[in-house]
């Protein structure tokens, strides 16, 4: 076992076709500084880079996925952690740097994972989508458990490092290496992401 703590990048080659960027849950409670749920500055950093990622790829904007945290004011999660996107509210609307483009979609979701109780995959399956580059907030918890179902479901999984925050360090690196690790997840950064 080793205890190198430097985890290891590699240089991805996509086919922008067959491929689809999520973005897990880039919204106001989570990346701002006064959301109910703010991840920290870590959050700005990955704005900045997924928003990079989005301009410079030639992937359909059809096949850019937003995902939301979308709750009713008395979810049960709330149990667990303070009370954040609740349905309709501004926390949880997607951060205004991003914008949504007008082909690209929008899936609201209740727990974690973009796949549970939700049509992602038939979304996915009618495009004949291969590949998912799996990106936003936070990483060892939405960005982590949509990236498990992503790879249940079949699919290959990309996570570029510097487009997915955490509210520490240790966070962070928990939730890759868990991917990379136990999901066979590539890790890349935004920059190493080549096209076919």
């Amino acid at each position: 076992m080793t205890t190198d703590t430097k985890i290891e990048v590699e240089e991805v080659t996509i086919k922008p076709v067959e491929t689809a960027i999520i973005i897990v849950d880039m919204q106001k409670d989570f990346c701002y500084e006064n959301g109910a749920l703010y991840v920290g500055d870590a959050a700005k950093n990955a704005i900045k880079s997924v928003k990079s990622l989005l301009q410079r790829t030639s992937v359909s904007q059809e096949h850019w996925v937003f995902t939301q945290d979308w709750h009713r004011d008395d979810d049960p999660e709330f149990k667990i952690w303070p009370k954040h996107c609740v349905a309709g509210t501004d926390g949880a609307e997607i951060v205004d740097e991003l914008g949504v483009p007008e082909k690209s979609y929008v899936v609201k979701k209740r727990r974690y994972s973009a796949f549970f109780g939700t049509d992602l995959d038939l979304y996915l399956r009618e495009r004949d989508i291969v590949t998912l580059i799996v990106t936003g907030v936070v990483t060892n918890i939405c960005v982590l458990h949509t990236a498990a179902d992503a790879v249940m479901h079949g699919y290959a999984v990309v996570v570029p490092e510097d487009c997915v925050a955490a509210t520490s360090d240790y966070e962070q690196e928990y939730g890759l290496r868990h991917m990379k690790s136990v999901l066979n997840a590539k890790i890349t950064k935004s920059d190493l992401i080549k096209e076919q």
